[in-house]
């Protein structure tokens, strides 16, 4: 199937940032209306500005796009395939080409279900927290697990059940999921950054474990010495990142819901080149890559910009 038939089954919409609106938030971790300057920076020809807590640490997008806007995001191909919808000059606003990754994808989530299976014997119900397309789902499945997902983006889920015939649906992480029947396990990987107001969903995932159930995710850390050396240049610092943790918030939002972290190790995944040039910012290098016909050209690489962990629900 060509590239460009997958868009019409994904049916993606264009961006237009005009319709894009911002809202003043406080810090949802501890309510504080304080906060002081981190960074901002510039993408779509609209600035960003991310602030850091002084009660709690935490650090969020302020003002934040509001709940419209980060919808309509996630049903264009500017985010997920900068590769066929912006020019080569364009700053990546988040995936190079996540429909062109199936294979670098399924090798990144390989690892994760290796690093999982000590933990889940086979036959546990697994939910898949902001599943995109359902790959990982899929990989769940192929591992002898009872997989489900859910994601914010229509256009994916369309896509997912389209080409995989996966067992996902359209949801929004803050509010009520559509599941009676508690889980083993919930996972959660890239997507916490994305999350507004981070206590509710984990809430939710607190609701929808079993006492037992594991909580696996990935995270990244603004605090870690490479991300503080890459300041703007860090990939958190992104028109739909809306709150940055580090190892000290991320076990407040836990410990808030008894989730008791068991392990929390470097986040490990297979990284194409070109994304990882397009997350520093660096067009000519993605440029480069192109010429040299590199686009398939990845790394296994742990990322010294945040950790993997697996947390287990107590009560």
């Amino acid at each position: 199937m060509s590239f460009v038939e997958e868009k019409v089954q994904a049916d993606f919409c264009t961006l237009r940032t005009s319709e894009l609106k911002f809202v003043k938030r406080a810090c949802d971790l501890c309510g504080s209306k304080e906060a002081e300057p981190v960074y901002s920076v510039s993408f779509l020809g609209l600035k960003f500005s991310f602030v850091r807590c002084p009660a709690c640490s935490l650090v969020y997008q302020n003002p934040v796009l509001d709940k419209e806007s980060l919808e309509r995001i996630y049903e264009t191909l500017e985010y997920w395939d900068h590769r066929h919808k912006v020019s080569a000059e364009s700053t990546m606003l988040n995936y190079y080409s996540y429909l062109g990754e199936k294979e670098i994808r399924r090798s990144t989530a390989e690892l994760r279900v290796k690093s999982m299976m000590g933990y889940l014997p086979e036959g546990s119900r697994v939910l898949d927290l902001g599943c995109s397309d359902g790959s990982f789902v899929r990989c769940l499945s192929g591992h002898g697990y009872r997989t489900s997902g859910i994601d914010i983006s229509n256009a994916m889920i369309s896509y997912g059940r389209k080409n995989y015939g996966v067992d996902i649906y359209r949801a929004d992480f803050e509010e009520d999921w559509p599941f009676t029947e508690a889980f083993d396990a919930i996972t959660c990987y890239a997507t916490l950054s994305n999350i507004v107001n981070p206590s509710r969903v984990f809430a939710n995932i607190r609701k929808h474990l079993r006492p037992g159930g594991y909580f696996f995710f990935n995270f990244g850390d603004c605090n870690r010495l490479v991300s503080r050396l890459l300041k703007s240049r860090l990939y958190l610092y992104r028109p739909t990142v809306c709150t940055i943790y580090s190892k000290k918030t991320i076990s407040d939002y836990c410990n808030n819901q008894s989730l008791r972290i068991l392990k929390i190790f470097n986040d490990v995944q297979v990284v194409p080149l070109l994304r990882l040039f397009g997350f520093l910012r660096i067009p000519l290098l993605m440029q480069t890559c192109e010429l040299l016909r590199l686009e398939k050209s990845n790394l296994k690489m742990a990322l010294l910009t945040g950790y993997t962990a697996c947390a287990v629900r107590e009560r």
